[in-house]
């Protein structure tokens, strides 16, 4: 009897495995595959600009950084920041980031802060902080 009972529910996974495959191997809404073109080099994104809504400053290991936010931001008037992601010691108060880089590797560090406005809605803006040794 158990061995029946194993053999059904093999026989019931193959058939959901079957299934499965046939789902996978429709091509759905696609109706041609278009053209590839071989290339000899690989195919790597464009390296894109510095973005407009990023700040860039750098500091030192156990010096504390003060930096002033803008008081526009892409044309509109921001009424506060509020911090979305930072560096340990890192925050907002005001128009004013602060970061005491405390115990942290030298490097590439961004902070992510919202930028509220009245009259618009919520937008970003990266503070990206080289720590040099």
């Amino acid at each position: 009897m158990l061995l029946r009972v194993m053999t059904l529910i093999q026989r019931a996974a193959l058939s959901l495995v079957a299934l499965s495959l046939l789902g996978l191997s429709r091509n759905g809404d696609v109706t041609s595959t278009g053209s590839f073109e071989p290339t000899t080099g690989p195919r790597v994104a464009a390296t894109l600009a510095a973005l407009p809504d990023t700040l860039r400053a750098s500091a030192e290991p156990g010096t504390p950084l003060i930096l002033t936010l803008p008081a526009e931001l892409n044309g509109r008037s921001v009424e506060r920041y509020a911090l979305l992601r930072g560096p340990t010691l890192s925050g907002v108060a005001g128009r004013s980031f602060t970061w005491i880089p405390e115990g942290t590797t030298p490097g590439t560090h961004d902070a992510l802060l919202q930028a509220q406005s009245p009259d618009a809605p919520a937008d970003t803006l990266v503070v990206r902080i080289d720590l040099q040794s």
